[in-house]
């Protein structure tokens, strides 16, 4: 997307943004704060501030924001991760109340604080509070988005739920969401980033779970944390704010999960031991997709599932999770096992579609080994007539585990069904030096992605199989757009859509 595309679609958002605000506060003007109502609730000492604040206190605040695309007139600007001094000044330019510090700054009315991200949490906990919404929150390092859609779809056919269209986990997404939850809604989805220490407890405070479903937990980010027990510690911190009666959702199968949390009220799942509250029994997968039955513990009682264009088998594990979340919300069995069904693949998340008889399975969001294992097997179950060829980038985030993770996802692919791998990335070219590989995998490693993209589109043939792989920063759906154009805008299309009418229904709100 142009830059001169993106300031128009800013622009635009920015006027709805501000139309909405006076709209919503001539209409409701009890959902409104003045400044100085919101400081006092969260502890500020008001005469503390300097005069250039003070004068402002008695003004009425449309909103608590980071400076970004739900920008509006009259609101509280908090300076968040990197945000530069520059945009803050910007901010104010463009209409912002006041900006949320932790250092003056040279022309602009700053509110002071030791940390913006706990006081943003500490703002937006306050709407939340005014909303009696049940919130379900997904935490984990892969799997998040999969395991929301998956739930949405479930918990869609009974109740009114808030669930945003892509994958907007960080703080001030789900803060912005937050003060956006209308009246009908009934239950709200998030999913949470641990990309730094403390994120997750600071999006908790806001969201409230009532319930926390926990996907897979792996080593991603743990050069920010230093050790997989500080990760763990991370997502225990996710039940701090938790509802007194809340509950914890996980797999007995993962030894990160198993024993996880302890203070909570917590419900397993299982596709290894029928110890579990809901285990899967009877897996197959054929053309349609992933065929299985879940078994209640406590009832005796089976139900069958199958999950459409869906061929990875810890997808599996997200159903059960997903059947479980519907299950402690009430939803009645027969509509859980139709919202499964209803459950479609978007984007670059496990997500199938067809260029002429070429098959392309696109996983390119994220990626650690233990899902790049995932998508290898899946793509190994996929019926097509010609060959299966992996393009694999490198995994980012790995931190001193960085060369026994790229190894082992050269052992991947070499005991996998594929014939051929494309690789871009120095790690994998590392790891694939010296490495013993079978005779019958081609291997291709190319120093940029334009000469990998290039040299890919003449191997393809129509009939083959081609999975893309890797962590976002690998940016492979640029290779997909360059060797699939049609397919990919197709795809994008659909993807996107739906994500442009989810940010203007939460402005619009």
């Amino acid at each position: 997307m142009s830059q001169k595309v993106r300031q128009i679609l800013k622009s635009v958002t920015h006027t709805l943004g501000n139309r909405a605000y006076r709209k919503k506060q001539k209409k409701n003007p009890s959902a409104f704060f003045t400044l100085q109502q919101l400081c006092e609730k969260i502890g500020l000492n008001t005469n503390a501030f300097d005069t250039s604040v003070q004068s402002k206190l008695g003004r009425t605040v449309s909103y608590v924001c980071r400076y970004g695309d739900r920008f509006t007139e009259n609101c509280i600007c908090v300076q968040l991760y990197e945000d530069t001094d520059a945009v803050m000044k910007q901010a104010m330019a463009e209409g912002a109340l006041v900006c949320v510090t932790d250092h003056p700054i040279d022309g602009v009315p700053c509110i002071l604080v030791e940390n913006t991200a706990a006081a943003y949490a500490d703002l937006c906990s306050i709407y939340r509070d005014m909303s009696a919404v049940k919130t379900t929150v997904i935490a984990g390092s892969i799997g998040k988005t999969t395991t929301k859609k998956m739930i949405e779809a479930v918990y869609r056919q009974d109740f009114h739920t808030l669930c945003d269209a892509g994958n907007d986990n960080i703080l001030d997404s789900v803060g912005s969401i937050c003060q956006h939850i209308p009246t009908s809604a009934q239950h709200y989805i998030a999913e949470l980033s641990e990309d730094t220490p403390g994120l997750i407890s600071q999006m908790s405070k806001i969201a409230k779970p009532d319930i926390v479903v926990f996907t897979a937990i792996d080593k991603s980010h743990i050069e920010f944390y230093g050790s997989a027990e500080n990760i763990l510690n991370e997502f225990r911190s996710v039940t701090k704010y938790m509802r007194p009666d809340g509950v914890c959702i996980m797999s007995l199968d993962e030894d990160t999960t198993a024993d996880l949390i302890q203070d909570r009220k917590v419900v397993f799942v299982s596709v290894k031991s029928k110890e579990a509250d809901f285990s899967a029994s009877d897996i197959t997968v054929d053309n349609e997709g992933l065929h299985f039955t879940v078994l209640e513990k406590a009832t005796g009682n089976a139900y069958p599932v199958v999950l459409h264009n869906v061929y990875a088998e810890h997808n599996v594990t997200t159903a059960l999770l997903s059947f479980a979340a519907g299950v402690v919300s009430g939803v009645p069995y027969n509509h859980i096992q139709r919202g499964l069904e209803a459950y479609r693949t978007t984007g670059i998340r496990q997500n199938i579609y067809r260029s002429g008889n070429t098959v392309i399975y696109a996983d390119c969001y994220n990626a650690v080994a233990k899902s790049i294992r995932s998508a290898v097997q899946a793509a190994d179950r996929i019926p097509i007539n010609g060959r299966r060829i992996a393009v694999l980038g490198d995994v980012a985030e790995a931190g001193d585990y960085t060369a026994s993770t790229h190894t082992e996802i050269v052992d991947i692919v070499n005991q996998s069904e594929f014939s051929a791998l494309f690789t871009c990335g120095e790690e994998l070219k590392k790891a694939l030096s010296g490495y013993g590989l079978r005779a019958d995998l081609s291997v291709f490693t190319f120093d940029s992605q334009k000469d990998m993209n290039k040299a890919l589109k003449a191997y393809v043939k129509n009939g083959d199989l081609v999975l893309f792989k890797a962590s976002h920063s690998g940016n492979l759906k640029a290779s997909i757009a360059a060797v699939f154009p049609r397919a990919y805008y197709r795809e994008a299309v659909k993807y996107y859509i739906p994500r442009i009418q989810w940010h203007f229904k939460v402005i619009l709100n």
